[in-house]
């Protein structure tokens, strides 16, 4: 007999993989299923309440759905109590910081004033119209109390904020910063400083009964004696007071690098020894010197980027000899009755184009950059051109250029010239025109990097002359600081006309594109 083999129960690995597979698969599919209609058990759902057919169906399917609309409703009513009696005993406000101005916003927000107090606030309320606050000046601003500070500057916002957000980026954190101080340090660049004067915000903050001081940030890369022009310019208008950064200090070498400068290695050290009197730390001089010391005064500094804000703000802490702790208060008491807004405030302009995109050097695109650059450069004159094709190394162009000087040719033609180099320069192909991948984008970065960096020693000046208007600000100024000519202005200008500069000779710009203040 033959034994019959027994058909084998093992199962082969390929099989039992293919079968876990499959299981995982199965698994998958399910878990997508349940993320999707969030069913998480499919078999078991819940049967349907059913109503028998009779006469009466469709009048107990209604009661239905009209109750269920009333409790709604309830429900609706109930919560929308609840949130109007939450919103009369609670107000929600967010506190980061407990410095002083923290302090006297919630106090103003939640209304907290002594009986007394509220009554001659009420009635000094009264008294804050258009026909009033005309008359009101810096000093008496001072004077005033906190609660009326924030009601001048609430009726100037209702009027201009509308115009200024259509115009500037991040307006309520640069408002929040007008609002909380009491005098602004206004930064300008002195190569070019009409391009960076906004007359909106500087309208809105003289509204605000606020004093602003215009700083002419970089003041060592401009000849003395433009810097004493504009000087005189804005004096008629601002106290406007000269400035050059002590800190990070670089001389320009003929390559093109930055070399540090002796002159100021003991700087700390001249600080810490400096009093009042000592010009190197002339900003606390004029803070204690120009505006009254028996009330507390909070300062505050606004500009364009690439002004020198921070610079400035650090020069400012550093003359107090306040150390750097990082920590949330944004109100910092330096001195008696003298405060300092940590936070830079920002003017940012929206729709910039041609010459204006100066101010927006920190996010321009490639199209901006190459606008930029071939309207600055077309927009020198044959001397100027020649002598910032030097700096950049362009040595073929400076002799193909001068060529053209010896001939009787137009501005137009010429600037036509300038703007043929300038592509030949900036585009890979001049045929194909602007377009995204035709830039030349190491040259553009080259150019775009020796702007920001100040490796191109220029300053503007405007091409037509600039008039003072009749009834200009010089006389009130003086009438509220007499002694700001004599003890202010002749020392610290002295002082920064003193000091040694980026160059000897400078790229001259006569031009009227950078006139957006007048």
């Amino acid at each position: 007999m033959v034994k019959i083999k027994k058909v084998s129960k093992r199962q082969p690995l390929k099989q039992k993989y293919s079968i876990a597979k499959k299981a995982t698969a199965h698994r998958k599919k399910l878990k997508k299923i349940i993320k999707k209609t969030k069913i998480h058990k499919r078999r078991f759902t819940k049967k349907s309440f059913k109503i028998p057919d009779c006469i009466f169906k469709e009048n107990i399917l209604s009661n239905i759905k009209l109750l269920a609309l009333n409790k709604r409703e309830r429900k609706k009513k109930k919560r929308g109590k609840n949130t109007i009696e939450d919103e009369e005993k609670c107000i929600e406000i967010e506190m980061n910081t407990l410095d002083d101005s923290t302090i006297k916003n919630l106090k103003y927000d939640l209304n907290i004033w002594t009986e007394d107090e509220k009554g001659k606030l009420e009635e000094n309320e009264k008294h804050i119209t258009k026909i009033n606050m005309e008359n009101i000046t810096f000093l008496d601003y001072l004077q005033m109390h906190f609660y009326l500070k924030m009601k001048i500057f609430e009726k100037v916002k209702e009027e201009k904020y509308d115009m200024l957000n259509e115009q500037f980026f991040y307006i309520d954190n640069l408002l929040d910063i007008i609002k909380n101080c009491d005098v602004l340090f206004y930064i300008i660049d002195a190569r070019s400083p009409l391009i960076y004067m906004d007359k909106n915000i500087i309208d809105f903050v003289k509204l605000c009964k606020k004093e602003i001081v215009i700083i002419l940030n970089k003041c060592d890369l401009v000849d003395n004696e433009i810097i004493k022009q504009w000087l005189t310019f804005f004096r008629n208008y601002y106290i406007t007071i000269p400035f050059t950064s002590l800190i990070n200090k670089h001389l320009l070498s003929s390559k093109n690098k930055y070399k540090p400068v002796p002159e100021f290695a003991n700087y700390n050290d001249k600080m810490a020894a400096g009093d009042n009197k000592n010009m190197c730390c002339y900003i606390k001089y004029v803070i204690k010197n120009l505006f009254p010391k028996n009330v507390q005064i909070t300062y505050g500094v606004i500009g364009h980027i690439y002004t020198g804000r921070n610079t400035f703000l650090h020069t400012l802490l550093n003359q107090f000899n306040y150390v750097h702790v990082q920590n949330s208060e944004n109100d910092i008491a330096v001195d008696e009755n003298i405060h300092v807004y940590k936070i830079c405030g920002l003017l940012l302009k929206k729709n910039i184009q041609g010459m204006e995109l100066i101010k927006k050097l920190h996010a321009l695109n490639n199209l901006e950059k190459y606008n930029f650059i071939s309207e600055f450069l077309t927009n020198l004159s044959g001397k100027n051109f020649i002598q910032v094709m030097f700096f950049l190394g362009e040595y073929k162009i400076v002799n193909e250029f001068q060529k053209y000087i010896s001939k009787n040719l137009d501005k137009t033609q010429k600037r036509e010239i300038k703007k043929k180099m300038v592509n030949s320069l900036c585009l890979i192909d001049e045929e194909k025109g602007v377009k995204g991948r035709n830039f030349n984008l190491k040259y553009i970065k080259n150019v775009y990097i020796k702007l920001i960096r100040n490796m191109i020693p220029y300053y503007v000046i405007p091409k037509s002359k600039m008039t003072y208007d009749g009834e200009n600000n010089n006389n009130h100024i003086i009438s509220l600081f007499g002694h700001i000519n004599d003890e202010i202005y002749a020392p610290i200008d002295e002082y920064i006309l003193s000091r040694k500069k980026y160059a000897t000779s400078f790229v001259i710009i006569k031009s009227d594109k950078f006139n957006f203040y007048v």
